[in-house]
């Protein structure tokens, strides 16, 4: 359990004081997305009750009653008839909570309005002719304006053919569907908390800000083609093309090794899912914003491209205070301060200046004589144990290198790291031999240097590497029996 928790809390490691009121901001807006979407529903619900409750209660103490007073019993088909009727005239006076299903009912009232009580002639005697069918049109979305104008999910959300372009400044508050609001947490917090590391957190806000508003303009434009005209009475709201730029922020850069491969990755990974999202699970006008998705990742780019990165005082600063202090220590101190620096930045999620601090900083220390073979071996579990991304080969080369200077339970640490992300096979071999020939050596899980030391002949039976593993094996199958039958410890017994 506590393994999994610490799992779950490891990002909150790296959080600034921001990352929390951003996380604050997000859960504001999950609830009031929640609150909009779901409140008619359970309006709904409550009128559901009170319907049932307000008839039990008038059938016990009056209808049943005017039913006996004429000589019949009130059975479940009676009553259940009843509530029927009761229900209609309960609807009449109380219209459906639910938006769109009011809308229907709308749509229907304004029609028996229209041909049978005096509507057209009303609209004829104002407006001095007779009304077409596009006129009914548009004289019928006027009256159900006015009622969705009441609701934020439909005042605030923009729509094309309604041309409300002042909603282009609110439709991004309002999330699509709970999997648009999951997928915009999880991935705004990732691209905000790595374009920082490039940009200064304020341009990435004012970015965010700005795509948002515009990206319903984009949208008018496209839903004003051919194609998907159709999508143009509906409403657009939601960041999707918003997080589609910050994900092409995140996979371009001026500057070679800039960004993590695993950031670019990622950030394409989410450009699929977000267009997927927009495409099979959020309705007809999201469809054309799946089609810009690869619009705004490029522009995007082009943002990552040609942005500088930040620069302030207190890093030029910084970098001050370290040539003096480069000009005043020993390279030991050095190397050792490289080394503390590493460990640092690893904690503060500053990966890339974590494993280039770290790569010089150990190949260093190994490289020193005397070695100091405590600090190795208490330096090597440091930064095997801390999160920082570097090559498998250079785990190994680590490992070898501690090999040689007799440090075996560096070594061992060190060959395992890099064995467990190594995919050439022949580095492998060569690491599962050494692993197993330092065990052998010094008695250490002998019954894991066996292992290690078959797959090596397994990979390869007949050459040099696999008569040595034989070998070692043979010893290591004396230690184990020297192991089973060494004799049990005596205790002396005392007065």
């Amino acid at each position: 359990m506590k393994k999994i928790l610490s799992i779950i809390l490891k990002p909150f490691r790296f959080f600034k004081f921001h990352h929390y009121v951003t996380l604050l901001a997000l859960a504001l807006l999950g609830v009031f997305n929640f609150q909009t979407t779901f409140n008619p529903t359970i309006q709904k619900i409550r009128q559901e009750k009170d319907i049932h409750e307000s008839f039990d209660k008038w059938w016990e103490e009056e209808r049943a009653q005017e039913f006996r007073n004429v000589g019949l019993t009130p059975n479940d088909t009676i009553k259940k008839q009843e509530f029927e009727l009761y229900r209609e005239r309960y609807q009449v006076e109380n219209p459906t909570p639910v938006i769109e299903d009011r809308i229907e009912e709308m749509k229907g009232e304004f029609l028996e309005w229209w041909e049978n009580q005096g509507g057209k002639e009303q609209y004829a005697a104002e407006h001095g002719s007779y009304p077409t069918d596009k006129q009914y049109e548009a004289e019928l979305k006027k009256w159900i304006y006015k009622y969705t104008d009441k609701f934020i999910r439909y005042r605030w959300a923009y729509q094309p053919s309604r041309g409300n372009t002042e909603s282009w400044l609110t439709c991004s508050l309002l999330l699509p569907s709970l999997w648009s609001y999951i997928f915009f947490v999880v991935f705004f917090m990732f691209a905000l908390m790595q374009l920082e590391k490039r940009w200064h957190a304020f341009f990435v806000y004012v970015y965010a800000v700005v795509i948002a508003i515009i990206s319903g303009f984009f949208v008018d434009l496209l839903v004003d083609t051919s194609f998907f005209w159709q999508f143009a009475t509906e409403q657009y709201m939601g960041v999707s093309l918003m997080l589609c730029f910050l994900f092409g922020a995140n996979t371009f850069d001026k500057e070679k090794d800039a960004i993590p491969s695993y950031v670019s990755k990622i950030s394409q990974f989410a450009l699929a899912g977000s267009m997927a999202i927009d495409w099979f699970l959020n309705p007809g006008i999201f469809n054309a914003v799946a089609v810009e998705s690869p619009i705004f990742f490029a522009l995007g780019g082009l943002a990552g491209y040609y942005m500088p990165h930040r620069a302030d005082g207190s890093a030029k600063q910084k970098v001050v205070v370290e040539q003096r202090f480069e000009e005043t220590v020993t390279p030991g101190e050095r190397t050792r301060k490289m080394i503390e620096d590493g460990l640092q930045a690893a904690k503060n999620g500053e990966n890339e200046n974590a494993a280039r601090l770290l790569r010089y900083g150990l190949t260093s220390l190994l490289q020193e004589e005397p070695v100091k073979f405590m600090e190795v071996k208490d330096t090597v579990n440091k930064v095997v144990t801390s999160y920082v991304e570097i090559p498998s080969t250079q785990w190994i080369e680590w490992g070898a290198a501690a090999k040689q200077k007799k440090i075996p339970e560096a070594a061992i640490t060190l060959l395992e790291k890099g064995l467990a992300k190594e995919t050439d096979a022949t580095i492998i071999r060569r690491a599962h031999f050494d692993i197993g020939e330092l065990r052998i050596q010094t008695k250490s899980d002998v019954n894991a240097a066996m292992e290690h030391l078959s797959k090596v002949i397994k990979e390869n039976d007949s050459d040099t590497l696999a008569e040595q593993a034989k070998k070692l094996m043979e010893t290591g199958k004396d230690i184990l029996v020297q192991m089973a039958y060494a004799a049990p410890k005596q205790f002396k017994v005392s007065n």
